[in-house]
């Protein structure tokens, strides 16, 4: 009885002292000015949005849908897209033959990346945009850059014992990353006529996600093969692509943390596409 005792008291101290472990760790974070102290949040375009002119009052009407085709099944943006168009002064229609502009969105990936990556290669990785035309975007490289956190690993390892290899574990930064992709598609009085991208991709991620270019995959698996093909097409609305990235880091970071801060982002960033 006594061993027993002895044992549930072990494990009940295990785990007190893992949970607490990351509050304590974001607490000597923010004495020692650790920016991973505090959750931060953010985007990068490695496909940006096209400059259009801005159009009339009662042009301001938009087609909006949204697919998840990510290992994220649970992840739907439909409703935030939306709000945000609306919250904008555009008309949200459900007839796409009713709207001036489409916007189809499409979630690639969700899930852990590098830290400061701001999920960029994953991203640049993905290759052409389904459904866009050719030629219309290009793929721009952001400036990364790694921030030295080894004091709080330090800190906690000072600590000794069980403790010190929690707050270590808990001061590690971790980042994740939604990838979607975009097809804002404008209407033309005039019929126009384009190549069209079609893709066929049997990219698989395992594990958390991908790394990027600084270090290996931690752990995670990114295999398959991808090909592009295009085809010509006359239509009244011309596709351009856009590939947004939307990121969130903090200290022992988890999922369930990151995806509201990056939801958030995701809902600001829709007017950048739409044309003011």
């Amino acid at each position: 009885m006594n061993v027993r005792l002895l044992t549930a008291l072990a494990l009940g101290a295990t785990i007190s002292t893992t949970t607490g472990c990351t509050a304590v760790s974001r607490g000597l974070g923010k004495i020692t000015a650790n920016k991973y102290a505090e959750a931060r949040s953010g985007t990068v375009w490695t496909v940006p949005p096209p400059q259009l002119e801005p159009p009339a009052p009662d042009k301001k009407t938009v087609y909006i849908s949204f697919r998840n085709i990510s290992d994220a099944s649970d992840i739907n943006l439909t409703s935030d897209l939306k709000n945000a168009a609306t919250e904008q002064g555009w008309t949200v229609v459900n007839d796409p033959t009713n709207a001036t502009y489409r916007l189809r969105a499409s979630l690639r990936f969700f899930g852990e990346v590098e830290p400061e990556s701001g999920g960029a290669n994953v991203a640049n990785k993905m290759g052409w945009i389904t459904g866009a035309a050719v030629g219309a975007g290009t793929y721009g490289l952001v400036n990364n850059a790694t921030d030295n956190w080894a004091y709080g690993a330090g800190a906690g390892a000072a600590a000794g014992g069980l403790a010190g290899i929690g707050i270590a574990n808990a001061s590690k930064p971790r980042e994740w990353a939604a990838i979607i992709d975009f097809v804002l598609e404008e209407y033309s009085d005039q019929p126009v006529e384009f190549t069209l991208v079609t893709d066929s991709d049997s990219n698989a991620n395992t594990g958390a996600g991908a790394g990027n270019s600084r270090m290996s995959d931690s752990g995670n698996t990114n295999q398959g093969n991808s090909s592009s093909a295009g085809m010509t097409k006359t239509t009244n609305y011309f596709p351009h692509g856009i590939r947004l990235s939307a990121w969130a880091n903090q200290m022992n970071m988890k999922e369930e943390e990151a995806l509201p801060l990056i939801e958030n982002r995701i809902h600001k960033v829709v007017t950048q596409m739409l044309p003011q």
